[in-house]
């Protein structure tokens, strides 16, 4: 039963917002961030909404500002739970589609960004955290499988991740 502290004072959690860019030869793009270490320090462009931003505009914000792209995010293709872990706060990550660029598209950097590459899917586990890899994967899956590709509403199957890694 909910009671008046559910919706006045709900937990606070982070709210990620990610784009999925993609190149013609298939490949994603990963951003190099400067304050992550390990297989934690490549991801995909995006960042932490601020209060009362809904996901879409701060991953509009988070791609003009790290990559010097604008964009209108497309669908969503994945949810992503993550519960906290060490200093991190539990949060909800959403991959939006960001769309396909070409492979030499120049980007401008922000100071949070040590450099930005295309990695072809089978070489993301080598590079990132498991966590970036299972989203990545279902964002992909998503949108080779999905017949409600290119839909602003997420469409039926939008994959609900919850946790680190997928289970072994």
């Amino acid at each position: 039963m909910h009671n008046e502290a559910d919706f006045t004072s709900p937990p606070g959690r982070r709210l990620g917002a990610l784009a999925l860019f993609r190149n013609d030869d298939g490949q994603v793009l990963l951003v190099e961030k400067t304050y992550c270490a390990g297989r934690g320090r490549w991801g995909l462009p995006g960042g932490c909404a601020h209060a009362g931003e809904p996901a879409a505009v701060a991953c509009q914000r988070e791609a003009r500002e790290e990559l010097g792209l604008r964009i209108v995010p497309g669908r969503v293709l994945v949810v992503h739970h993550m519960p906290a872990a060490g200093t991190s706060r539990e949060g909800v990550n959403v991959v939006f589609d960001g769309g396909r660029l070409a492979a030499d598209t120049q980007f401008t950097l922000n100071e949070e960004l040590a450099s930005a590459r295309w990695v072809a899917p089978v070489g993301l586990r080598s590079l990132v955290a498991p966590y970036t890899e299972w989203r990545v994967t279902a964002a992909l899956n998503v949108l080779a499988t999905d017949p409600g590709a290119g839909r602003q509403d997420g469409g039926p199957g939008v994959p609900y991740l919850v946790g680190h890694a997928p289970a072994a």
